[in-house]
């Protein structure tokens, strides 16, 4: 059986690819035209957001028959099933972060991977029982959905444009 493979929600990655692809042209249109804070301020303001997007690209989950893989900014972690010590879960309204612990260190990811109960799902059924908590199993039972974060990244998307067009009409 081949790795599943899980990534960042692309209805997470489009809109903030677009704000940073905005970003960039608000940059531009600043250079031209603008004061020296604020050609300062959006150049650190981009270059952090493209940071944080060539992560979200780049960050995936693969697991498979042997073992779980994380990849995340240029990194590699490979786990076999028995390195994996523990699997938590921790809600705060509708964000859930899971807590893996392994002999390597912990790892947290949320439930903005795309199908990640799919994930959480295999994780479970590969790890002994004592190793996932009780939580975790009842939240396969009515997962929640991550969407004010995609839903705040469109709002800015859209407050970019309007900036622009603000300053393209001055």
């Amino acid at each position: 059986m081949a790795d599943q493979i899980y990534k960042i929600k692309k209805s997470f990655r489009l809109p903030f690819t677009a704000a940073v692809v905005l970003l960039l042209v608000l940059f531009v249109i600043s250079c031209v035209s603008g004061e020296t804070w604020e050609k300062i301020l959006l150049g650190v303001l981009f270059i952090v957001t493209l940071s944080i997007a060539i992560e979200a690209s780049e960050r995936t989950f693969a697991a498979g028959e042997t073992g779980l893989r994380i990849k995340k900014f240029f990194r590699t972690k490979t786990f076999t099933w028995t390195e994996i010590t523990h699997l938590g879960l921790v809600i705060l309204r509708n964000k859930a972060y899971f807590l893996l612990t392994t002999t390597k260190g912990f790892y947290i990811f949320s439930n903005l991977l795309q199908d990640h109960t799919h994930l959480i799902r295999h994780l479970t059924e590969k790890l002994e029982a004592e190793r996932v908590e009780v939580e975790v199993k009842n939240y396969l039972e009515a997962p929640i959905e991550r969407t004010s974060l995609i839903v705040l990244t469109w709002i800015a998307v859209g407050i970019i444009v309007a900036i622009i067009l603000t300053k393209l009409i001055n």
